[in-house]
């Protein structure tokens, strides 16, 4: 037994030397610079706001230099359109305003759906053709309902304490946070012929909103002279009235030091 003891002893040191070295060896993901969590401010260079864009026609769009070099990066705008016998509808916006600005973001297909149809109704002495159109980015409403595949950038929507890294997806371009759902309904009448042509239209674009009336962070990474850094906005969308519309507060916003 006494001959096997250097064995055994030989044994344990090259056991502790491998658990040694492994240790030594660098995690290449361990790196704090190219990773951050969502709300921790450690090593961060952090701005707070008290701002809320209204959705009417007095809004004033929020934008962001991220980085302090007096060149703005990061643009939120509120956008009307519609129909004019009908009115505007709001599309709220975010904009990368230059190559450097990336948001935290992916091109997704998504799934939509539509369906149109024709009912011929008497009144009066008057035919009244009514051609109603729905369009949905929710479910299906019919069976017979046709279905549509578009490639859509989208803003991930964070939590507080989630994790991300420069590894993750990015996107520069412009996207759509937020649209308004639209109905409406036009006449136009024929008294000579005693007809009336009704257009009845409704667009439910809710599915691909970014959530309202929570607390959310979007991620972004702005990369100057080789360097990137990562940040976040902290927001919230606030419904508002019996439209579907929304106003935008703005908490803060972060960047990497």
């Amino acid at each position: 037994m006494k001959k096997q003891i250097p064995i055994l002893i030989a044994l344990t040191l090259i056991t502790i030397g491998i658990i040694s070295s492994c240790k030594k060896d660098p995690d290449p993901n361990d790196n704090s610079t190219n990773r951050i969590v969502f709300g921790d401010t450690t090593g961060m260079i952090v701005t707070t706001y008290n701002t809320i864009m209204e959705f009417d026609e007095h809004w004033i769009p929020i934008v962001l230099d991220l980085d302090g070099d007096g060149t703005d990066d990061i643009k939120i705008e509120t956008y009307y359109d519609g129909p004019l016998a009908i009115g505007e509808f709001q599309t709220l916006t975010l904009y990368c305003l230059n190559r450097q600005t990336e948001i935290l973001a992916d091109s997704v297909l998504k799934e939509s759906y539509s369906h149109s149809e024709t009912t011929i109704d008497t009144t009066n002495d008057y035919i009244i053709t009514t051609r109603d159109y729905f369009y949905s980015t929710c479910e299906k409403t019919t069976e017979g309902d046709l279905v549509h595949t578009s490639k859509v950038f989208e803003v991930f929507a964070n939590d507080y304490n989630d994790p991300y890294n420069v590894d993750n997806p990015f996107l520069s371009g412009n996207v759509a946070l937020f649209k308004e759902d639209v109905s409406y309904s036009l006449a136009d009448p024929d008294e000579v012929n005693h007809t009336v042509s009704v257009s009845s239209k409704k667009y439910i674009y809710s599915c691909w909103n970014f959530p309202t009336d929570e607390e959310k962070y979007i991620g972004f990474k702005f990369t100057k002279n080789g360097v990137s850094r990562l940040g976040w906005l902290k927001l919230k969308l606030h419904s508002i009235g019996k439209r579907s519309v929304v106003n935008t507060e703005l908490f803060e916003t972060a960047i990497q030091k």
